[in-house]
């Protein structure tokens, strides 16, 4: 399975994380566990963390102790951006060029936190990106799809998958708009404090994520 698919009939070219309706559906194990690379990510202290998890106020992972305890540091899994839908384009005509470029949506940066909730690792996952317009392009209202996943290290497994949608405005006589999306906690089943030995954090862009394509419709100027 190729990271990029491109459609060669289809003024947009998508990148499909997978092809189903299903959040969890096979497509989306083979893609997301195909193949990937960074783009930003919040790690142990020392890093000091990238510029979103500041920006969100995502803690350092440690998890919280009893009284006399000592502080417990859970290395939070590492987040990894898919190779291939770090970005998508909409086209105004055939075939593509710069000069009929419509927008494009394109992920800026990653963050994560992890806490203890019991027997269970609660994952927050913070991502952050930009609509930008082309020559072909207008200001208006976008929908930027964005999958989330979390998956078993050993065997690439998808546990969870969700999908979201940031709601973007580009502002009449702006060429551009940024957006932020936030996880509600993704929970698996916590194994051990070095965390990413056991999963890994997946997100793309996923123009295949439905049949809907209404998002990117926008209005006159």
């Amino acid at each position: 399975m190729r990271c990029r698919e491109l459609g060669r009939n289809s003024r947009r070219r998508r990148v499909p994380i997978h092809r189903a309706k299903s959040i969890l559906a096979a497509p989306v194990l083979l893609g997301l566990a195909g193949c990937g690379g960074h783009l930003g990510t919040f790690d142990t202290p020392e890093t000091g963390g990238s510029k979103l998890a500041n920006l969100l106020g995502f803690k350092n992972n440690d998890a919280p102790a009893a009284p006399g305890a000592e502080v417990r540091h859970i290395f939070c899994p590492q987040v990894i951006v898919l190779e291939g839908t770090a970005a998508s384009q909409a086209y105004a005509g055939t075939p593509p060029s710069s000069a009929n470029l419509r927008y494009q949506y394109a992920l800026d940066d990653t963050a994560r936190e992890c806490t203890l909730e019991g027997d269970q690792l609660a994952i927050k996952i913070g991502v952050a990106g930009k609509v930008l317009l082309g020559p072909a392009g207008s200001p208006g209202s976008f929908s930027v799809p964005v999958r989330m996943a979390v998956l078993r290290e050993h065997d690439n497994q998808p546990i969870v998958s969700n999908l979201y949608r940031a709601a973007v405005t580009v502002a009449a006589g702006e060429t551009r708009a940024d957006f932020t999306i936030v996880s509600e906690p993704l929970r698996v089943p916590f194994i051990q404090d070095h965390a990413e030995d056991d999963y890994t954090i997946k997100v793309g862009i996923d123009e295949g994520a439905s049949a809907d394509k209404s998002a990117g419709k926008h209005a006159k100027p």
